[in-house]
């Protein structure tokens, strides 16, 4: 899929004289233009576009994967040790990709956040609904639904948790969680809180109990002990 590059001056906008800005028209990677002002459309180069779907399709075929690098770069490292996550969380689920990516590594699902400060902030490899939890206690029947990957790892440490990398669950990843857990709580960031509530809501025939978390910040913002309070968790080692 394309995605935005930048901005330019809108021909038909100009000729009206309008866009005295000049950066009315949205240019994307796949070269087709677009003016969210005046309608103008710019389908650019076909043969651009040609190449463009047929990667979409590869893509699609046959999963592809990362470069993996024999190193974790330093920008990776200070990024997630600044959530606080431990050296063998970030070895267990992250590598660092030789052209300058962060990799979190679900298996059949990657999400890499961009460092070189070029193109899109984030790239995808995989289908999201193919998710698994991240689980370091696998006692629980209960599961926690977080929007990114450090969230998730740190809620992991608590309960089980399956990052969505944004703010729709599939349909297809509650029911398959539903047949592995009988508890389920929905914890995305606030702004999106409505829509929580409302695909929490359409869980609940599928988990006896189903919850959904508000708070000020993102789960991966929070200490351990901060996450077991908002989950309501009693830390089993203080029960006699």
């Amino acid at each position: 899929m394309s995605h935005f590059l930048y901005n330019e001056r809108c021909p038909k906008c100009s000729a009206n004289g309008a866009d005295k800005s000049g950066n009315n028209l949205a240019v994307y990677s796949d070269t087709h233009k677009y003016c969210f002002a005046c309608g103008y459309h710019d389908r650019g180069d076909i043969v651009e576009k040609y190449k463009d779907r047929l990667n979409t399709i590869v893509e699609k075929k046959s999963f592809m994967s990362f470069n993996r690098a024999q190193f974790m770069d330093s920008k990776g490292m200070t990024y997630l040790k600044k959530y606080g996550l431990t050296n063998d969380e970030i070895n267990k689920n992250y590598f660092w990709d030789s052209d300058g990516y962060l990799v979190f590594d679900g298996g059949s699902y990657q999400n890499a956040r961009n460092f070189t400060g070029l193109g899109a902030k984030y790239m995808t490899r995989g289908v999201i609904r193919n998710n698994e939890p991240i689980m370091q206690n696998t006692q629980n029947d209960s599961v926690i639904i977080v929007e990114d990957a450090i969230s998730a790892i740190k809620v992991s440490r608590v309960l089980p948790s399956v990052p969505i990398h944004n703010s729709i669950i599939p349909l297809e990843l509650i029911l398959r969680l539903s047949k592995r857990f009988k508890k389920l709580f929905v914890w995305l960031d606030k702004d999106k809180s409505l829509s929580a509530l409302k695909q929490a809501g359409n869980a609940k025939l599928l988990f006896d109990e189903v919850r959904t978390i508000w708070t000020d910040l993102d789960p991966k913002c929070y200490s351990e002990t901060e996450i077991k309070k908002y989950l309501n968790v009693i830390d089993m080692e203080k029960q006699v």
